[in-house]
């Protein structure tokens, strides 16, 4: 469990960095596409190096690229706190985006590595729980402290870097000959379905989905919250209790073993999020959005941790980790500037909930496709 202080630590400086770039593009009067690039651009180099990050990966060298993407993550974390000329914080998203890539894509792949033959989902569950809590804090913490400026908001990023550093560099890691989740295909055990590799079609699709909802909700709320006059504090705590409700169950549904390789699950929470997001949509009251932010958690607990669970249970571990890593990315870049664009169509910000509704039930749709398509449950 202490490993999972590291990416605890690490989306708590994400998501600091992400609200506070955005609440300030947002009070300096940037235009919504601005914004979206903000929130954007790094969305793009994580997705790109994501894909680099999967082929490269093994077991050997994941803990060395933990700690140089630490580093990096912090130093440019930092840079684009305290710059505000567009196009420099720009170029500076884009490599904080990179070296986040590399530090989640080898850290999944370091976990496993850390982790014994029939526990990969208890790991899961964990890693779920650990970075949704450390992105509520994130968010948080940047809404309290934003007020204290960019100097305060740094010596933050600086400290929880140094402190996943130390964690990392004191922590003694299982011999690389011992057997691990790595090399192992984890069984849902009595009662569950057998391993389907299908489904780790349908974690590329869920986790895009995910980021396709969740990231235009992250970046273009707090902005238009700031133009609405919304305390950054007030406008910070749907998204700290969103994030905290994901990583909860996200944890929880970890033990859930008959829930994996079915269909119903996967029905429930895409339909009752889009009826969520239709809501807010039709009533777009500050009070309404905040219940729907908050409790949308539960949506992207369970896909996060499906998606997560069952690229790593099925044939080559780091490269479907790679492309689920990639799907972050492109989901978080085109949910970003199809909203940007749907609301500037329409000339109404509520219209970012509709296109999230109806991405989920496109998605829905798509996942129940691929399933028929790909019916044969064998173990891989």
């Amino acid at each position: 469990m202490r490993l999972q202080l590291c990416p605890a630590l690490m989306d708590w400086t994400v998501f600091l960095v992400l609200f506070a770039v955005l609440y300030g593009a947002g009070e300096r009067g940037l235009s919504d596409a601005q914004c979206a690039w903000l929130g954007g651009i790094s969305q793009i180099a994580y997705l790109t190096a994501s894909l680099v990050a999967g082929v490269m990966l093994t077991r050997r060298n994941a803990r060395r690229l933990v700690l140089g993407a630490t580093v990096m993550s912090s130093t440019f974390g930092v840079i684009c706190l305290m710059l505000t000329d567009f196009r420099w914080q720009l170029v500076a998203m884009v490599i904080f985006g990179a070296s986040l890539a590399f530090f989640f894509n080898a850290f999944q792949t370091f976990m496993r590595g850390e982790t014994v033959p029939g526990k990969l989902a208890n790991t899961v569950g964990r890693y779920t729980l650990a970075w949704s809590l450390g992105a509520s804090l994130g968010f948080l913490s940047s809404g309290s402290v934003y007020a204290l400026g960019p100097v305060a908001l740094s010596l933050v990023t600086v400290t929880v870097g140094a402190v996943v550093l130390i964690t990392l560099l004191t922590y003694r890691h299982r011999p690389h000959e011992e057997a691990s989740a790595e090399e192992h295909v984890e069984t849902t055990g009595p009662g569950g379905r057998p391993v389907h590799p299908g489904y780790v079609w349908v974690a590329w699709c869920m986790i895009f989905t995910g980021m396709f909802v969740q990231r235009p909700v992250q970046s273009l709320f707090p902005a238009i919250c700031a133009r609405q006059g919304i305390a950054p504090w007030l406008a910070s705590v749907p998204l700290f209790i969103h994030m905290t409700i994901q990583g909860i169950w996200g944890f929880g549904v970890s033990h859930f073993a008959t829930w994996r390789y079915r269909r119903l699950p996967i029905i429930v929470v895409h339909a009752a999020a889009a009826f969520g997001f239709a809501l807010v949509f039709l009533v777009p009251v500050f009070s309404i959005c905040a219940v729907v932010i908050s409790l949308s958690g539960l949506y992207t607990g369970f896909v996060y941790f499906a998606a997560v669970y069952y690229a790593s249970n099925s044939g080559h571990r780091s490269r479907n980790i790679g492309v689920n890593e990639c799907f972050v990315g492109l989901g978080s870049f085109a949910g970003l500037f199809v909203s940007e664009w749907w609301m500037k169509v329409s000339g109404n910000a509520a219209a970012m909930y509709a296109v999230c509704a109806a991405a989920l039930l496109v998605s829905l749709a798509l996942q129940m496709i691929l399933l028929a398509v790909r019916r044969r449950p064998t173990a891989v």
